[in-house]
């Protein structure tokens, strides 16, 4: 075989590389929207020094989505069974597996001395010599780009002891393949405890605390907007340094649960005609302003865009808990 490409789609959630990449895999396959559906849901936000690290909360995506097959290999494992490392991606490839791990990028990016960063390859071509991946490095956003076998080699090997930060300092490499012998089985009593745990701002997974990681303290749902409202004032302060990416994960919250209304009145849990697809747009479009004005205050240090995000993240706090209250109300159990 002189080159393979697994199934990638550009994924609807970009915030961070492992989302991203769950996404690009599972979109490929209809069957797995109700897990999706399922999940995603709460939000979660880490305070560590000096900045807040906002996510979907979640049980590790690629290691307990049942539709995704996840073997976790230590680097010395992969060494011993292939020293070729491009040899052991190939041969990967062509068992269907997508290849996750950390890679010095500096071999293939210009401008970096050092740039230790997780990368996600999905395909070859041995003519070209080239391995197909996806990254948020190359043009700043997620994207789908190509890097020549010599130069993966050189990124890999360059990687050693600390670099090597997945999953908490595990390290090593993932190999993902898609996993159609489990299913799964969409349950609304699970989606109504999350959004209850969003508006309550409480942890529904507590419960399962042994399936995630331990993090520093978290808020979650609503509170997560009071947080970012405390940091916005840090930041007008000169307290904290601006950060959009915690904004960019609200509005694929945002992009989610609207797909999610969606999915519920397509297969009746949802009582048609209420008008919260329409009244969630708007919310959506208040995540994005907010976004685009951190940004923009980037460029220009200028307050008055600080003072005009919190107004609208009071407006998104009040109009999102008015709509999953209502969304609760009109939903049907069966």
């Amino acid at each position: 075989m002189s080159s393979k490409i697994l199934p990638m789609q550009y994924p609807l959630v970009t915030s961070w590389q492992w989302q991203a990449n769950a996404f690009a895999v599972l979109d490929n396959y209809p069957e797995t929207e109700p897990w999706i559906m399922s999940h995603f849901i709460q939000l979660q936000l880490t305070s560590n020094f000096g900045s807040s690290y906002v996510d979907f909360y979640r049980t590790p995506t690629f290691e307990f989505c049942p539709w995704l097959f996840h073997q976790h290999l230590k680097r010395e494992t992969v060494s011993y069974f292939n020293a070729d490392i491009c040899s052991f991606f190939i041969d990967s490839i062509n068992m269907n597996n997508y290849i996750y791990g950390v890679f010095d990028q500096a071999y293939f990016l210009q401008g970096h001395d050092r740039l230790p960063h997780d990368l996600f390859i999905y395909g070859y071509d041995l003519e070209r010599q080239v391995f197909h991946v996806a990254d948020f490095t190359f043009t700043g956003k997620y994207s789908f780009a190509e890097v020549a076998f010599a130069q993966m080699e050189k990124a890999y090997h360059a990687i050693q002891g600390g670099d090597d930060w997945l999953y908490l300092g595990k390290g090593g490499l993932s190999l993902i393949s898609y996993n159609d012998s489990l299913g799964y089985e969409f349950r609304l009593a699970n989606v109504i405890e999350q959004l209850e745990g969003f508006l309550s701002g409480t942890n529904s997974f507590e419960k399962m605390r042994e399936m995630t990681y331990r993090t520093r303290p978290c808020v979650f749902g609503l509170e997560v907007y009071d947080k970012l409202i405390e940091d916005l004032v840090k930041i007008n302060r000169k307290e904290m340094e601006a950060d959009y990416r915690p904004f960019h994960v609200i509005c694929d919250h945002k992009a989610l649960m609207l797909r999610r209304l969606l999915f519920l009145e397509r297969n009746g849990y949802l009582e048609s005609g209420t008008g919260l697809y329409e009244r969630y747009r708007d919310v959506e479009n208040d995540a994005l302003l907010c976004r685009n004005l951190l940004i923009k205050y980037t460029l220009t240090n200028d307050s008055s865009i600080i003072d005009k995000m919190i107004t609208n993240v009071r407006k998104i706090i009040k109009n999102e808990t008015e709509i999953i209250e209502i969304l609760l109300s009109k939903l049907v159990l069966r």
